[in-house]
């Protein structure tokens, strides 16, 4: 077993076993909020929201780092959509998802994109438009548009997404050494495009 499988399957593992307790956190503050009076409810409402917003991580990080072993799971598109809303998008930062809404992908794609739109969150600065290019009837190609005014790279992440990064790169941008393997799990290559104020990463058939 490669060391990525098993870092997956111990995300995975960590992820699953902290999503029902901070579910239950949430909903908790929630109906202690609707019950409680006007007393305490904005530091509830505070408690439920953090919660909330862990369990969105969790999901998504489940998503993105997870792996479950079996390279036959499927996950269903609209699924996938809802993970990364929540955690990819904010006031100055919108997604567009042209992958469709129903029907299912193998998780290993799943997994992908979720990969692809990290580095193209991290490459596009502090705003702008992040879109989900994905064929309704297949899974190839995949691509991902990062446009913003501060879209770039930097050098190591270009030479991660090509695979000839020998180095580590810190937590805040693993998803880069970790993307040519989960490309390569589904038979696909990846490519950058750069062009002024516009990414395009792409995933295509190898």
């Amino acid at each position: 077993m490669r060391d990525t499988e098993l870092a997956g399957l111990v995300c995975a593992r960590i992820c699953h076993d902290l999503a029902s307790p901070l579910g239950a956190v949430a909903n908790g503050a929630e109906m202690m909020r609707e019950l409680g009076g006007a007393d305490c409810s904005a530091e509830l409402a505070m408690v439920e929201q953090s919660a909330r917003r862990a369990v969105a991580l969790i999901q998504f990080h489940r998503l993105a780092f997870g792996s479950h072993g079996d390279p036959g799971l499927q996950i269903g598109r609209g699924d996938v959509r809802d993970r990364i809303v929540p955690v990819l998008t904010n006031p100055r930062v919108s997604l567009i998802w042209n992958a469709g809404e129903h029907g299912e992908m193998p998780l290993a794609t799943g997994r992908l994109v979720g990969l692809m739109l990290l580095a193209a969150r991290s490459m596009l600065g502090p705003s702008g438009t992040l879109t989900v290019l994905l064929p309704v009837e297949d899974t190839l190609p995949v691509a991902v548009m990062a446009d913003g005014p501060r879209a770039a790279p930097t050098e190591d992440q270009r030479e991660w997404l090509r695979g000839t990064n020998a180095g580590l790169p810190d937590s805040r941008h693993v998803e880069f050494a970790l993307l040519p393997a989960a490309a390569a799990a589904i038979g696909a290559r990846l490519e950058l495009i750069e062009d002024s104020g516009r990414l395009a990463l792409r995933a295509l058939p190898g």
